[in-house]
């Protein structure tokens, strides 16, 4: 988590575009799917609307692939909802481990997560290509810091999590 913050941090455009570039992969990919098993249905009452999700998919996957920084503002909408579940997550985790040693850090963590989440929601759509690969990148390193603290609080006082 902590390299792959300081990458972010250090290559917010690319960061920002191989996002953009997964997103799209995975987009058609879903969307190629989507197609062959409507083909498989077609005599099920929802076939012409299974089929055009799965095309909308493919074309939208295929447009983002070919022009990522297109994709970047669905991209910071994506990371935002990343942020703000990672956020949720961590925060209930912490409260989980409260009486252990070193729970404050996972809960600042989470903290971190909620604000970069918000920070990308209140620029949006006016997001800049730069400001979702470091957002992304500090919130990456500070939750590889968080949990790297509670290991070694958790080996200094000698219990496991």
């Amino acid at each position: 988590l902590i390299a792959g913050g300081v990458l972010a941090i250090m290559l917010p455009v690319i960061s920002t575009i191989a996002a953009s570039l997964v997103l799209g992969v995975v987009l058609a990919c879903v969307g190629i799917v989507q197609i062959i098993q409507s083909f498989q249905v077609k005599g099920w009452a929802g076939f012409i609307w299974h089929l055009l999700i799965g095309v909308i998919q493919f074309v939208g996957g295929v447009l983002i692939y070919l022009n990522p920084l297109a994709g970047a503002i669905a991209i910071t909408g994506l990371i935002a909802i990343v942020f703000l579940v990672q956020g949720l997550s961590q925060i209930a985790l912490a409260i989980r481990l409260r009486p252990q040693s070193g729970w404050g850090w996972l809960l600042g963590s989470g903290i971190i997560a909620l604000l970069a989440s918000a920070a990308l929601l209140l620029k949006f759509p006016y997001t800049s290509v730069y400001t979702p690969g470091t957002i992304a990148g500090i919130s990456l390193l500070l939750a590889g810091c968080a949990y790297l603290a509670i290991a070694f609080t958790a080996r200094r006082i000698g219990s496991t999590l």
